[in-house]
């Protein structure tokens, strides 16, 4: 294998040879040295075979290798000294090793008349470095110090594939001295890829989902290229709703719009079933995309509301598209049922405070290209609905507590412990625990009421014991059928319980008389039937001991 280019002496007195050859034959002739280059990032390497296929705008910059000219000088009979660099620089005699075969021969051109004004001395000297196949099969390379995933997307390709044959630009640095080779492959690995500012992500988004004259892309190219798809396609569609005249409770986070409209289109078409099918669909229809554009604008509207809040400032000053990615998640989901629950449990844990300044994790490999993606929404969707799961499995005790209803809470207690033996709950991490207010410590002082209301709101079920004719307990019923009321959801989360011995209808208020309760003679009578209504409830009837 032979690479010709030009010889030359190039910054910091380094000699090398710029060419353009084959990319099959660059990446053939070449590998990376693992005890200090990152290793592949397999997606990134996948984005290079796209764009190499893809053919448009086809153009990087130089691969950059490293060739050393070994010579044992010791085997050496000749009379004439060797000196492998001022041999090719210097005297353009050439050289060859006498250990691997690698030669670099030098021709010297002359510059046409017309231009011998600049002297002859300017003319380019060409270079010509052969690597015979026979030690290029047996281990015979030279070091990649630049380009290495450009050269992986070709490393298995075959001589006939027209990948294999693009012309690629390459500079190969020489070097007579192993260590010192060693040393500068390192140093300029590291100057490339450490003291360099990369584009971050909002950078090149502008470029892709640019719009009007001058646009590098179609709607049609955005929607059908393998390097892009649905999601970027939506992220151009969703841009002009990001008005801060209009939601000003989210301008810090369109400072980066770009990166936020994608954040956004990539999450929820991976998460929200209305925009899975639209993008699911093959081919995938713009029109599709087009009709949850409105449907977005509403819940972006509905997340500035709760960003715009007083005591939000600082989830309003933080620009954090993962939280607020989030949030339009589950602004969407349920029609916005659980958002209310997602805004308290962002707050009184503090994921307010979460900006990408101060964190670290991204979404994907390109987490160091913008950090307004370093919040993961993805992570805080799954906690939030794990503790919502777990909080589903609360059952919120209602009832006048004192001595004598003591008996009446044990058997409650105990219908729910046998629930969670008969179904194995607590060893599936899914059992059912009872609540009652004045047995919960929190580790601070807090208002009684708000507590019980919050608890009421995120529990999965009620029971409330009517026998006192408790006025607090008619409250909580109340409370919860109203936030059902407002939920549009059914009035099927509370049990309403009485002592069949102290109560009769007319002691019921009016408003829960038609309602069905269970009436309990006794405690184990009382136990025996909650069992029963509570493996109806969380739907447990039927699971032969394990949950459905």
């Amino acid at each position: 294998m032979i690479l010709s280019g030009i010889l030359h002496t190039s910054l910091g007195g380094f000699t090398v040879i710029r060419g353009v050859a084959p990319l099959g034959e660059l990446a053939r002739c070449s590998r990376f040295d693992g005890a200090y280059q990152r290793n592949l990032i397999e997606t990134h390497k996948e984005e290079i075979e796209r764009f190499l296929a893809d053919r448009q705008y086809l153009f990087f910059p130089e691969v950059v290798l490293s060739a050393s000219l070994r010579f044992d000088f010791n085997a050496y009979k000749g009379k004439q000294p060797v000196a492998p660099i001022d041999d090719i620089i210097r005297t353009s005699k050439g050289f060859k090793s006498n250990v691997d075969g690698l030669s670099v021969k030098v021709v010297t051109t002359k510059l046409p008349k017309t231009l011998e004004t600049v002297g002859a001395l300017n003319a380019p000297q060409l270079a010509y470095l052969e690597l015979p196949d026979d030690q290029l099969d047996n281990g015979l390379k030279l070091f990649r110090i630049d380009g290495n995933h450009r050269l992986s997307a070709a490393q298995d390709l075959k001589s006939g594939d027209a990948t294999y044959a693009l012309p690629t630009p390459f500079c190969i640095v020489l070097h007579d001295e192993p260590t010192e080779a060693q040393r500068f492959e390192k140093v300029v690995f590291h100057n490339i890829n450490a003291k360099q500012i990369p584009l971050t992500s909002e950078e090149n988004l502008r470029l892709i989902l640019q719009t009007g004259e001058g646009a590098l892309f179609t709607d049609g190219d955005l929607l059908a290229k393998p390097s892009f798809g649905p999601a970027y396609y939506l992220a151009r569609k969703l841009l002009p709703q990001f008005n801060a005249a209009f939601l000003g409770g989210l301008a810090k986070h369109f400072e980066n719009r770009h990166t936020l409209a994608l954040a956004l289109a990539q999450f929820l078409i991976a998460k929200d079933e209305d925009l899975k099918q639209a993008s699911d669909k093959q081919p995938v229809e713009a029109a599709a995309l087009d009709a949850q554009v409105p449907r977005l604008r509403e819940a972006l509207k509905t997340v500035n509301t709760v960003y715009e809040e007083p005591h939000r400032k600082t989830l309003r000053e933080s620009g954090c598209h993962g939280v607020l990615v989030a949030f339009a998640f589950f602004a969407l989901k349920n029609d916005g049922k659980q958002l209310p629950a997602f805004a308290r449990w962002v707050m009184s844990n503090r994921i307010d405070r979460l900006a990408p300044a101060t964190t670290t994790r991204g979404l994907g490999y390109h987490y160091h290209l913008g950090r307004t993606q370093a919040v993961d929404a993805a992570s805080l969707v799954e906690v939030f609905e794990s503790v919502l799961s777990a909080r589903r499995r609360e059952v919120f005790v209602s009832m006048e507590f004192g001595p004598h209803t003591d008996a009446v809470y044990k058997a409650i207690e105990a219908a729910i412990a046998q629930v969670n033996k008969d179904h194995a709950l607590q060893q599936a991490d899914l059992a059912l625990k009872p609540i009652r207010i004045d047995r919960e410590n929190k580790g601070h002082s807090y208002t009684i009421a708000d507590e019980i209301l919050q608890i009421i709101d995120g529990c999965g079920l009620l029971i409330a014991d009517l026998t006192q004719s408790n006025k607090n307990v008619y409250h909580e019923i109340g409370f919860l059928m109203g936030l059902n009321q407002g939920r549009g959801e059914p009035h099927e989360n509370f049990i309403l319980i009485a002592d069949a011995t102290k109560v009769q209808d007319n002691t019921i208020g009016f408003n829960l008389r038609a309602w069905q309760q269970i009436r309990f003679n006794d405690t184990l009578d009382l136990t025996k039937k909650l069992v029963d209504s509570l493996e109806q409830h969380f739907e447990l009837k039927g699971s032969g001991g394990t949950t459905q």
